[in-house]
């Protein structure tokens, strides 16, 4: 699950206590004092488990959400509206500012880009750990490795389009390519409006050894960067690109580069993976020896 879907959920609790709220305050309006401890026994405990769920997702995620809506999240935390309760109808009135974070937090992550890049991100990982697993899908990636870049390609188009990616490459100044049929992206406007969660520019490298993949990273990297982007509106990650390096083994990957607002990312994708546990007792038995 993305901090996103887990926000979505904490959101719907957040929208449940405030309902609830709601209509404890139309009550008061025919007694306004609190004769049972409502706020206190009912309230409170669900006002904590809230804003400590909000504060486990803000350490968690810290790296993956948008600044300003991190620093909004700290700062209601540590405003400590979850200290301190009384019995009395003036207490509800904590319900004020969760309301007014939940509003100001929905605005500061309104930015498709980082559900898009979660979930292209899913995509390659569990296409890395299909290689592991499926002797089928290795021997077919085996093969395209064997022949060709765009076999590579199609075959990576097709796993990220399950998890609804469309990928494209550069194939000139302000030209984007459909990895499959090789057609202008343009082409597919329609069915991608409607189908994709996000359309993501990928440029593919076959890697032979460990001594080609700062070369063949740069090469790909520069025609990326010949892209002007605006093929799909706010679908496409504008900020994020994904550099794929298909090998045979494990190698080491560049790390991410940045160049003005865009950062590329490096994706390793060994079409004869090594397990790790296999790795480790590989390099303890060399240990020993």
């Amino acid at each position: 699950m993305t901090w996103l879907e887990q926000w979505r959920d904490l959101a719907a609790r957040i929208d449940g206590l405030i309902r609830a709220g709601e209509f404890l305050v139309s009550a008061f309006k025919v007694n306004s004092a609190d004769a049972h401890s409502v706020v206190r026994k009912s309230f409170q405990p669900e006002l904590v488990a809230i804003i400590a769920e909000i504060d486990r997702l803000g350490k968690t995620y810290a790296s993956e959400l948008p600044e300003q809506a991190s620093t909004a999240l700290e700062k209601y935390v540590t405003q400590g509206w979850d200290k301190n309760f009384n019995d009395g109808a003036i207490d509800i009135q904590r319900l004020a500012p969760l309301a007014s974070f939940r509003s100001q937090f929905e605005y500061l992550i309104r930015d498709a880009e980082a559900e898009g890049r979660s979930l292209t991100e899913l995509a390659f990982e569990h296409l890395r750990r299909q290689l592991v697993v499926d002797d089928d899908i290795r021997k077919k990636w085996q093969g395209a490795f064997n022949r060709r870049e765009t076999a590579c390609e199609r075959l990576g188009a097709i796993h990220l389009l399950s998890h609804g990616i469309w990928a494209f490459k550069v194939v000139a100044p302000g030209g984007a390519t459909d990895l499959i049929f090789g057609d202008p992206v343009e082409k597919y406007a329609g069915i991608m409006r409607r189908t994709a969660r996000a359309l993501v520019l990928t440029e593919w490298k076959l890697i032979k050894n460990q001594d080609e993949i700062t070369s063949k990273s740069q090469e790909a990297r520069a025609q990326a960067e010949i892209y002007s982007g605006g093929v799909l509106g706010d679908a496409e990650l504008k900020r994020t690109r994904y550099i794929v390096l298909v090998c045979e083994s494990g190698l080491t990957p560049p790390d991410d580069i940045g160049v003005g607002a865009v950062t590329y990312r490096h994706v390793l994708l060994p079409t004869r993976p090594k397990v790790p546990s296999m790795m480790a007792r590989s390099q303890r038995s060399r240990q020993k020896s």
